[in-house]
């Protein structure tokens, strides 16, 4: 149980009004273990294998090819060509594991071509559909690269294993049973009138500047158009995060 909660700071600077207790934050790749503990709940109810081929549950996946030295995800090698296009590919010398998928080891780059800069845009299955489609950028196992694909792939196996929409599971599995009230994709109306201010640094003057979140699409209560990101799209609060903890 929380013993102490102090905040500092100010929510929103322009109106000087302090951080509250129940702040909600967008908490970005904090979404990320919030996924991977869902789906290690499959794995420990065993329906979900760490050493299982990501195909076995999303045939897309199947007959990967590797494009190495990808200049968009990877810095690329000394005297490598420019054009991604000049480098041939070759089969993947396995098909990648969900054990990869979660610890950024797969091969899938950070992010595919058919995704816009904003994460929110997509159903996961189209998104996910889209990674498949593509070659990886080093064989499986062999290397490490930071990869919303590989999160939001993982929780699309969520939802071909249990049948049920990814944001359901994890708001009946994980966030009800914990008491998570202010976690969630779609902030309401009073939540957002929590939501701490997003701002970047002025070079010039040195002043904090607020700013929309270029990652997302606005309002962020719209469920009509926004989609729910495994790997960075949640919105939480301290007390919540700490109950996920």
């Amino acid at each position: 149980s929380v013993v102490y909660l102090e905040t500092v700071g100010y929510r929103d600077l322009a109106a000087k009004e302090t951080m509250p207790p129940n702040a909600l934050f967008w908490i970005a790749s904090t979404s990320k273990p919030m996924t991977a503990t869902a789906v290690m709940m499959l794995v420990d109810e065993g329906k979900i294998n760490l050493d299982d081929p990501v195909e076995k549950y999303l045939p897309e996946f199947h007959g990967q090819m590797v494009r190495p030295g990808n200049p968009d995800s990877k810095p690329a090698a000394p005297g490598a060509p420019d054009s991604q296009k000049s480098v041939p590919q070759v089969p993947a010398s396995h098909p990648i594991l969900v054990r990869e998928i979660l610890s950024h080891t797969s091969g899938l780059p950070f992010r595919s071509a058919a995704e816009p800069v904003v994460l929110d845009l997509l159903p996961l299955k189209d998104a996910v559909r889209s990674y498949a489609a593509e070659p990886l950028i080093y064989q499986p196992g062999t290397d490490y690269l930071y990869s919303n694909e590989g999160i939001n792939t993982a929780a699309r196996i969520i939802e071909v294993v249990t049948g049920i929409p990814y944001e359901r599971f994890m708001q009946e599995r994980l966030f009800d049973p914990l008491g998570m009230k202010d976690t969630t994709f779609w902030p309401n109306a009073e939540q957002i009138s929590r939501l701490a201010q997003t701002y970047k640094l002025d070079d010039k003057t040195k002043d904090l500047v607020e700013v929309p979140n270029a990652h997302l699409t606005y309002p962020l209560n719209d469920h009509q158009h926004r989609y729910p990101v495994p790997a960075g799209g949640l919105f939480s609060t301290a007390e919540d995060v700490s109950k996920y903890c």
